[in-house]
C-alpha cells in the first residue's frame, strides 16, 4: 500500500510534513536547505505574545544588570537560567506590552538557504482577530509573483486559522528578511532574518556571520494606534504637553512617532536622562539585557545588518573599532570605484533606512575585551529636556575573556577630530555640523562589486519616468502619496483580479495641480529600461523616504541633493536640476530644468555608467532627487513604496504592472488557504481510492 501512501502526499502536501514547529522545535525541516539540498521548507506560526513574562507558568520579570529576575525577587537573588531567559520576550525590558511572535521567538527565526534552493515555507496565522501576509524582502520572485506577500497585490491576506504556503526560488543571495506586508504589524516584531548564501563564495570574504536585525521601539503602542497618532499627534499625558515630532541634523523632518529605545534582535536597554548640578546631560538605563555576539582575536568577522525599523534611520558603528569594511547593501556586494582604482569600503559607521541591509566585517584586533555595537538614532535630540538616547546596543565580546556587562559608550565623540574626521556612509544628507568633524560618503560614491553584475544592459534607458514621494496638498490635506494619488489598496489582488478594480485613478480627479485617492498603478513593456527618477520635492517635501522595489534590484546611476550649509549641516533649498510642473508646487508632475537632460539621459552628469551599484531601497533625500534604472524582465504586479510603514499605510504607494501580456497563470487559493483547493483534493482522492479498491 506504499503507492496509496504517496498519492496521498501528493494530495495533502501538509499532511505529509514529517515535522513539527513548536517554540523549541526547528523552523525549517531536517534534511531541508543545506547547501547540497535542492529544496528548503520551513514552518513559520504567529501568533501574540507579551514582552518579560515566562512561559509554563507565565510569571512577570524584570531586568537587573543584564539579567532577569521574577517580579518578587526584589532582592535580586535568583536570577534565571539561560534556558528560562531564552524563553521570554524582553524588548527593551520597560514593563510588558503585546508584540507578535514567529514560532514564539520575537524577531521570527532567522532563515537560512542557498542560492537558487527552491523555497517553500508554511505560514500559519494563530492570530485570534488579524489577518496577515508574509513578503520575502529581497527576494525577486521571478515566475512565482504570487508569492510576493503584498496583501491585495498578490494575495489575499491570510485569516486567522489559516495556513498559506509561498513557493518561489531563492533568489538573488545575500542579506535579506521576511515581514509583514498588511497594515504596521512589522512596528510589533512580524519580521525575522532571511539569508541566501551565494553560489560564488568570494573567497576572501567570510559569508557565515551575525545576523543584526534592527527595530526603533515604543513602549505604549500598537500598529492601529500608532498609525493614528501619526495623524492626530502624540501627547504626554502626564505633562498634557504635545510631543513634537524630531528632526535629522540637517532640519528634515520625522514623523510622529515616539521612539523610546531601540532593540537588536529584539532586545534593548530603556535610558532615561537627565541634567546633573553641572547641566550635564547624564544617562541611566534599566539594566536589560542585550544580544551578545563573540568574536575570535585576529579574525575577521562578517555583520549583517537588516533595518526592520518602523520610521528612525540609524548610523551603526562599533565601540573601539575605527573601521569597517562595508560589503555588500541590499545583498548586492559593493566597493570604492572600479578596475585597477576599485578599493575596499573602509568607514567609521554607516546610515541605514527601514528596509536596507549593509554586510560589513569587522577585523578583530583590539584589545581583548568587551565592546558594543551601536546603532543610534540620526534624530537631533540637543534639545529634548529632560535629554533622550536613542539607540540599539549589542555586546561583541572577544572570546576567551570574562563577561561583563557594559555601559553606554562615551568615546563615539572624541574619537573624530578635526584632523582625523570621522567618515559615514550612506548620508541622506551631504554634511555634518562641522563640530561633529565627520565626512559623509553617499550611496551613489560605490560601486558594484558582483562578479556577474549586468550594468551594460542599463546603460541606455528606453524610458524616463518622475515619481515623488512626498506629502503634498493645503493644511489639513497633506497625506502620503506618489505624484499626488494617495494609494488606495485594492479589495482583491490586482496581480490576478484586475478586472475587480473599483478604485482606479480618474484624470477628472487626479492632476498637476490635485490630491486624489485611488490605485495608483503604470505598466511596463517587457525588456525595456526605465529610467526612474525619484522625488522629494514641492510643498510636500520634508521627510527622507527609503524606497523598496519589489520584484527587482535597480542601479543606483546618481543621487542629487540641494544646498547645504556647510557649516552647520542645515538644508537650506532644494536642488535646481528639477522643474515642477503646476501652480501649487506640489510637483506631481515634473522635467528636467535643463532640457538637454531630457533630449539625451546619457548627458545628464554624474551619472554612474561604470558599474554602478545595485540595491532594492535607496533612501531619496529631502528637497533632491535619486536616478535609477532597471530591465523590466519579470512579468507581475509589483508594490513600489516607501518604507517607512506609516507612511505607506497613510498612501505612499504605487502598483507597476509590468508585462501584463505575460503573467504566469497560476490558480492562486483564496483567503490564504487552501480549502478549495483540498475539498477537490478529497473528491479526487475518493474518486481515486474507489476506483482503486474495486480493481484489488
Amino acid at each position: 500500500m506504499a503507492w496509496l501512501k504517496i498519492m496521498f502526499c501528493i494530495l495533502f502536501v501538509k499532511s505529509c510534513t514529517s515535522w513539527h514547529s513548536p517554540e523549541n522545535g526547528a523552523t525549517c525541516k531536517p534534511g531541508s536547505c543545506g547547501e547540497n539540498d535542492q529544496m528548503c521548507e520551513c514552518l513559520l506560526t504567529i501568533e501574540h505574545r507579551l514582552t518579560m513574562m515566562t512561559t509554563n507558568p507565565p510569571m512577570l520579570v524584570r531586568p537587573y544588570n543584564g539579567s532577569l529576575y521574577l517580579y518578587n525577587d526584589t532582592n535580586h537573588r535568583f536570577p534565571l537560567s539561560d534556558e528560562k531567559v531564552a524563553g521570554v520576550i524582553t524588548g527593551d525590558g520597560y514593563g510588558s506590552r503585546l508584540v507578535i511572535a514567529i514560532n514564539g521567538k520575537f524577531p521570527g527565526p532567522t532563515i537560512e538557504a542557498y542560492e537558487d534552493q527552491t523555497m517553500i515555507i508554511h505560514v500559519r496565522n494563530l492570530m485570534h482577530t488579524d489577518s496577515t501576509t508574509i513578503h520575502w524582502h529581497g527576494m525577486h520572485q521571478k515566475g512565482t509573483p504570487e508569492s510576493d506577500g503584498v496583501a491585495f497585490i498578490s494575495q489575499n491576506p491570510i485569516l486567522p486559522g489559516k495556513t498559506f504556503t509561498y513557493k518561489f526560488t531563492a533568489q538573488p543571495h545575500g542579506s535579506s528578511f521576511y515581514h509583514a506586508h498588511i497594515g504596521d504589524q512589522r512596528s510589533m516584531g512580524l519580521y525575522g532574518g532571511f539569508i541566501i548564501y551565494p553560489k560564488d563564495k568570494f573567497s576572501s570574504q567570510p559569508q557565515v556571520g551575525f545576523t543584526v536585525l534592527l527595530q526603533d521601539w515604543n513602549h505604549d503602542d500598537e500598529p492601529e494606534t500608532l498609525y493614528q497618532r501619526m495623524i492626530n499627534g502624540v501627547y504626554d499625558l502626564s505633562k498634557n504637553t504635545l510631543i513634537e515630532p524630531t528632526q535629522s541634523v540637517d532640519g528634515a523632518n520625522f514623523s510622529r512617532f515616539h521612539m523610546h529605545s531601540a532593540l537588536i534582535n529584539g532586545k534593548g536597554r530603556y535610558y532615561t536622562g537627565y541634567n546633573d548640578r553641572y547641566n550635564r546631560k547624564t544617562f541611566t538605563h534599566n539594566n536589560a539585557p542585550l544580544e551578545t555576539f563573540e568574536i575570535q582575536y585576529s579574525y575577521s568577522h562578517r555583520f549583517r545588518v537588516i533595518s526592520a525599523a518602523t520610521l528612525y534611520p540609524f548610523r551603526v558603528y562599533v565601540q573601539g573599532h575605527r573601521e569597517l569594511n562595508i560589503r555588500a547593501s541590499d545583498g548586492f556586494e559593493i566597493v570604492r570605484g572600479t578596475g585597477n582604482n576599485s578599493r575596499d569600503l573602509i568607514v567609521e559607521s554607516f546610515i541605514i533606512h527601514p528596509g536596507e541591509r549593509f554586510d560589513f566585517t569587522l577585523n578583530a584586533n583590539q584589545d581583548r575585551g568587551t565592546y558594543l555595537l551601536v546603532a543610534e538614532s540620526i534624530e537631533d535630540l540637543s534639545k529634548k529636556t529632560p535629554p533622550e538616547y536613542h539607540a540599539a546596543e549589542a555586546i561583541i565580546r572577544y572570546k576567551g575573556t570574562s563577561s561583563t556587562y557594559p555601559n553606554k559608550d562615551s568615546s563615539a565623540h572624541s574619537r573624530c577630530t578635526s584632523s582625523t574626521p570621522c567618515v559615514t556612509f550612506n548620508c541622506p544628507y551631504l554634511y555634518y555640523p562641522n563640530y561633529d568633524n565627520r565626512l559623509c560618503i553617499t550611496f551613489d560614491e560605490a560601486n558594484s562589486n558582483e562578479r556577474l553584475s549586468k550594468f551594460k544592459e542599463v546603460q541606455i534607458a528606453d524610458e524616463t519616468l518622475f515619481f515623488n514621494f512626498a506629502f503634498p496638498g493645503e493644511l489639513g490635506n497633506t497625506p502620503g502619496s506618489v505624484n499626488g494619488h494617495q494609494f488606495i489598496s485594492p479589495t482583491s489582488p490586482i496581480l490576478t483580479n484586475e478586472k475587480d478594480l473599483t478604485t482606479h485613478c480618474r484624470n477628472t480627479d487626479c492632476g498637476e495641480d490635485k490630491i486624489c485617492n485611488c490605485t495608483y498603478n503604470v505598466e511596463l513593456s517587457s525588456d525595456r529600461v526605465y529610467q526612474f527618477v525619484l522625488t522629494n520635492l514641492g510643498n510636500g517635501r520634508g521627510w527622507s523616504h527609503p524606497v523598496h522595489l519589489h520584484g527587482h534590484y535597480f542601479y543606483v546611476m546618481k543621487m542629487g541633493f540641494g544646498r547645504y550649509n556647510k557649516v552647520s549641516g542645515k538644508f537650506l533649498t532644494s536642488t535646481t536640476d528639477i522643474e515642477c510642473i503646476g501652480s501649487k508646487n506640489y510637483c506631481n508632475s515634473a522635467r528636467w530644468a535643463n532640457i538637454t537632460w531630457t533630449n539625451a539621459d546619457n548627458s545628464i552628469p554624474g551619472l554612474q555608467l561604470n558599474y554602478p551599484p545595485e540595491k532594492d531601497t535607496i533612501i531619496i533625500p529631502t528637497g533632491g532627487y535619486v536616478i535609477i534604472r532597471f530591465k523590466a524582465n519579470n512579468p507581475g504586479a509589483w508594490f513600489f513604496h516607501c518604507h517607512i510603514d506609516l507612511h505607506n499605510t497613510n498612501g505612499m504607494g504605487m502598483v507597476l504592472l509590468e508585462s501584463k501580456d505575460k503573467y504566469p497563470h497560476k490558480d492562486l487559493s483564496s483567503g490564504g488557504d487552501s480549502s478549495g483547493k483540498r475539498s477537490y483534493h478529497i473528491i479526487f482522492l475518493f474518486t481515486f481510492l474507489g476506483l482503486a479498491f474495486s480493481l484489488a
